[in-house]
């Protein structure tokens, strides 16, 4: 991808980023609340309904599978990212947001740029295309292997305070079985799950966890099955 494009869409992350922790921020010092995550706000907003927010002088404002953020010279147009990501690029509304925050790069306010760039970054394995919006994809040059043990008989899975304890099974067997890399990004998430090994009484290997940093079918045994109908169970 440009260099050009590239540090375009990472600033454009960054600061959807940046405006969704303040957003959290906002809400939880409001109600005294501790929503971490965007699935923390998904389940908030469907319990209060609520499509407008108002946090230090920025108003949040939902629509469709997006939000705006706009106040104070800010403007910023998004849709919400796969999984647990923030943002996914749409072309189009980048493009929008640069032209609404004033930027003098005329040539992308149409999208029509943007869209080839991160087009043929897919091409090129740089990025990926979920549910309409690019997504960068994992380097597998930023990775790691696990050590998974071969021989253990417990999996703890923690999560802040919360503490999951499950028997070997076929399932966690195979969810190792997918998880043949892991990103390094994985250490600058807050908001990683812990996985415990155990042994016996003997804690023996401890790896973290997301739905960013893992391959897809890894994830979708993790994240889709095991800790959904864990937490389904409450």
């Amino acid at each position: 991808m440009d260099d050009k494009i590239k540090s375009m869409i990472d600033e454009y992350i960054a600061k959807v980023e940046d405006v969704c922790c303040k957003l959290l921020e906002g809400i939880n010092r409001q109600e005294n609340l501790k929503l971490r995550t965007k699935w923390d706000f998904f389940e908030y907003r469907g319990k209060v309904r609520k499509t407008v927010f108002i946090i230090g002088g920025t108003t949040y404002r939902l629509h469709g599978n997006g939000c705006f953020a706009f106040g104070d010279g800010l403007f910023l147009d998004w849709n919400f990212g796969y999984r647990s990501r923030w943002c996914g690029i749409d072309p189009r509304i980048l493009g929008m947001t640069l032209k609404q925050g004033g930027s003098s790069q005329t040539e992308y306010f149409d999208g029509k740029l943007l869209e080839e760039a991160c087009e043929l970054a897919v091409i090129e394995g740089e990025m990926f295309k979920k549910n309409g919006l690019y997504h960068y994809a994992v380097n597998k040059k930023d990775t790691f292997t696990p050590e998974f043990p071969k021989e253990y008989d417990t999996l703890a899975i923690e999560y802040f305070r919360e503490t999951w304890i499950l028997p070997r099974s076929k399932m966690t067997d195979r969810f190792l079985r997918k998880s043949n890399w892991i990103c390094n990004q994985i250490y600058g998430n807050q908001n990683r799950y812990v996985l415990r090994f155990f042994l016996g009484e003997n804690e023996i290997y401890s790896v973290p966890y997301d739905d960013m940093n893992y391959p897809e079918n890894a994830v979708k045994i993790m994240t889709d099955t095991i800790l959904w109908n864990l937490k389904k169970q409450g």
